[in-house]
C-alpha cells in the first residue's frame, strides 16, 4: 500500500498541498557508500522503486572511514560512474556536504562552504539539480539552515533531532534502518510505525 517518492517529490507534494500523500514513502541512503550500488541498486531497478542518496563528493570513488562509526574500517563510496548510472536510471542525488563535517561543530563559513560545493559538485556530476540534502549525523543548526536554504535546496533531513510536533522542511526527521534493523522482526517494528502515524508528520 506504500506509494515510492523521491526525497525532493515528497517535498514538493507537501509544499503544493500542505500535507505528505497517504502511504508515500521517500527511502533514502546517506553517505554514498558502493553497495549502495553493488546491493540496493539492482533490487531497486527490479523493483521499479524511486529512491534517494545522499552522497559526499570528497570520497567519491575513495575509500573512506569519514563517514563510518568510530573503530570501523574504511568503506568503499560510489565511484562517479556508478553514480551517473544510478542517476540516469532514475535515483535521485542529494548532499551530504562535502566532507561529513558536523555542521554543529564548525563555523558558519565553513558550513556555508561545506554545503555551497557540495551542491555544485553533484549538479556538474550528475547534470541535474540538488534539490534536497541530509546532515551528516542528523545534527544541524541554525547557520546550517539558513545556508541549505540559501544555496537552493527545498527541504533538507535530519535523523531524529528534528521537530516532532510540526513539519519543518529543513528539519525533517527520519526513522533510520540501522545495520542491526537486518533482521526481519526488527525491520518489521521499524516500517510498522509507518503505518501509525499521522500523514502530516513527514515521517
Amino acid at each position: 500500500g506504500f506509494v515510492f517518492y523521491t526525497a525532493s517529490e515528497l517535498i514538493q507534494y507537501f509544499t503544493e498541498r500542505g500535507e505528505f500523500p497517504r502511504g508515500g514513502v521517500a527511502l533514502t541512503f546517506d553517505d554514498g557508500w558502493k553497495d549502495n550500488y553493488t546491493n540496493a541498486f539492482p533490487v531497486l531497478k527490479e523493483l521499479g522503486i524511486k529512491a534517494t542518496v545522499f552522497i559526499i563528493p570528497s570520497s567519491i570513488g575513495q575509500m573512506s572511514s569519514g563517514a563510518t562509526a568510530e573503530g570501523e574500517m574504511p568503506h568503499a563510496h560510489l565511484s562517479r560512474d556508478e553514480i551517473v548510472e544510478m542517476s540516469r536510471a532514475g535515483i535521485e542525488f542529494g548532499s551530504h556536504t562535502m566532507s561529513h563535517k558536523l555542521l554543529n561543530k564548525i563555523p558558519e563559513r565553513e558550513v556555508i562552504s561545506e554545503i555551497e560545493e557540495a551542491k555544485r559538485e553533484i549538479e556538474n556530476l550528475v547534470q541535474k539539480t540538488c534539490w534536497t540534502f541530509a546532515y551528516p549525523a542528523g545534527f544541524f543548526s541554525d547557520a546550517a539552515q539558513r545556508a541549505v536554504a540559501r544555496a537552493g535546496h527545498i527541504g533538507a533531513f535530519s535523523t531524529v533531532y528534528g521537530p516532532e510536533d510540526r513539519v519543518d522542511l529543513f528539519a525533517l526527521n527520519r526513522i533510520e534502518i540501522l545495520r542491526r534493523d537486518r533482521f526481519m522482526f526488527q525491520f518489521g517494528k521499524k516500517v510498522a510505525r509507518l503505518l501509525g502515524k499521522d500523514q502530516k508528520d513527514g515521517n
